[in-house]
């Protein structure tokens, strides 16, 4: 039974789920603290005073889920069934996402890494509005540069710690550095370090998969795409993924000449979970790459995808 003033719980569920107050905001205007507004919020959805409803819920494809079991034992996968347009069945992959990661979320403490693109834009966007425990959003990578993005990497962490009321660090660096004195230096700078710190404890990781073309988009590295892959033939490039390219058989392609700045794939790959999730359909090379490689432990993408990676698979 609820032992605070159900008008008050309203006020507050109201200006922060409909009025998009922040827990700063709402703390000066109630002169409460966080943590009592993390528990009115909490309290009011348990006494019913708000009641959070899923517009649309994803189906699955079990039988074809279990097909990629077999022929991919080291990665979840959930198949979303298409919907009767693209746009449709995109908004139902992350929605799914979002509330697999809720979920996963739910029962803190969490240090979570995020890459960026539009597809970790739509799952942060899909996520209702849930304060949760002791959340802390990182980058762990560089920013991509694509500055006149919505969708990148600073922004992400940022829009994902308010959208749970958490905390977020950024990294105040580019994604690459050709130079290796000057990116091994950089490692030293204290507001680097500190987010670096930080991502070493990553238990849980969010990530798109872009594909080599997505990079040549952004003109300086386009520019400077053979100092950033000097060893790297780019056919043969079937993704990216964490700032990195490898093949249609998951094998990382700048192993001994990685321009990245942020944490090694070794540190990464040691996260015991990393989510994945494709909306694009056209993706198959790279999702397969991705799936052979073990570079997600979880992955969301659509019944079209799902065919097409056993198409490219079998050939």
């Amino acid at each position: 039974m609820s032992t605070t003033d159900p008008n008050l719980l309203a006020q507050i569920s109201e200006d922060y789920y409909l009025n998009k107050l922040s827990f700063g905001e709402i703390s000066t205007k109630y002169d409460v603290s966080r943590y009592l507004i993390n528990k009115y919020l909490t309290e009011a959805l348990k006494t019913g005073v708000v009641k959070i409803e899923i517009a649309a819920s994803a189906n699955r494809n079990s039988q074809l889920e279990q097909v990629f079991k077999e022929k991919f034992p080291n990665t979840n996968c959930y198949i979303i069934q298409d919907d009767t347009t693209t746009s449709a069945t995109e908004d139902l992959i992350s929605n799914y996402a979002a509330n697999l990661v809720v979920k996963h979320l739910e029962n803190g403490p969490h240090i979570v890494g995020m890459t960026w693109g539009d597809t970790m834009y739509s799952l942060i966007d899909a996520i209702t509005s849930n304060p949760l425990n002791q959340i802390k959003f990182t980058q762990f990578v560089g920013e991509n540069m694509k500055y006149n993005s919505t969708a990148g990497s600073v922004r992400i962490v940022e829009r994902a710690a308010k959208k749970v009321a958490g905390e977020f660090l950024t990294l105040p660096a580019p994604l690459y550095l050709a130079d290796d004195a000057v990116r091994n230096g950089l490692y030293e700078a204290v507001s680097i370090k500190q987010t670096i710190d930080l991502a070493k404890q990553m238990d849980t990781v969010l990530t798109g998969m872009g594909t080599i073309a997505s990079l040549e988009s952004i003109a300086i590295w386009n520019q400077n795409i053979n100092r950033l892959f000097p060893n790297v033939k780019l056919g043969e490039v079937a993704g990216m993924i964490y700032g990195r390219p490898y093949d249609i058989n998951g094998n990382i392609l700048n192993v001994g000449s990685d321009k990245v700045v942020g944490l090694d794939m070794n540190s990464i790959l040691a996260t015991p979970k990393r989510i994945g999730v494709v909306r694009s359909k056209a993706k198959s090379k790279a999702a397969l790459g991705a799936l052979r490689g073990g570079f997600v432990t979880d992955l969301v993408m659509s019944e079209s995808l799902a065919y097409r990676i056993i198409n490219e698979e079998a050939e």
